[in-house]
């Protein structure tokens, strides 16, 4: 009897609070939403989650930098690779936090894309 009332006690103290954490974080946080048709660029990790972007030609376009680091980055588009070539496009850098960016309008044609700050960081653009 004793032993009954202990192991009831015990299933109290320990699973009713884990029940009540799992009630609690049992909802994944929402992916955040951007403006319908956004291209989003990810900065992690001193990389961009792509090496390739396709945006609209002759029209402004949203695009939105998500930087998951503190490191600072941004993004420029340039009519040449690297720091050759005109800036088409560029915002200053940001670190830890989403950017939200109206671009263009951008002619059709190839370019190129970069971090400014870690110019390893790259990719190509076409806009069509």
């Amino acid at each position: 009897m004793v032993r009954s009332i202990a192991l009831r006690a015990l299933i109290a103290v320990v699973l009713v609070p884990l029940g009540a954490l799992a009630a609690c974080g049992g909802t994944a946080t929402p992916e955040p939403s951007y403006p319908a048709g956004a291209i989003v660029v990810t900065a992690d990790a001193r990389k961009f989650d792509t090496a390739a972007l396709v945006v609209p030609a002759g029209s402004m376009f949203t695009l939105v930098l998500v930087n998951r680091e503190a490191d600072a980055h941004n993004i420029a588009i340039r009519t040449q690779s690297g720091f050759d070539g005109d800036i088409v496009y560029r915002n200053d850098p940001i670190s830890a936090s989403t950017a939200v960016l109206e671009v263009g309008p951008i002619a059709q044609g190839s370019y190129f894309f970069l971090c400014e700050v870690h110019s390893t960081m790259s990719g190509t653009v076409e806009a069509r």
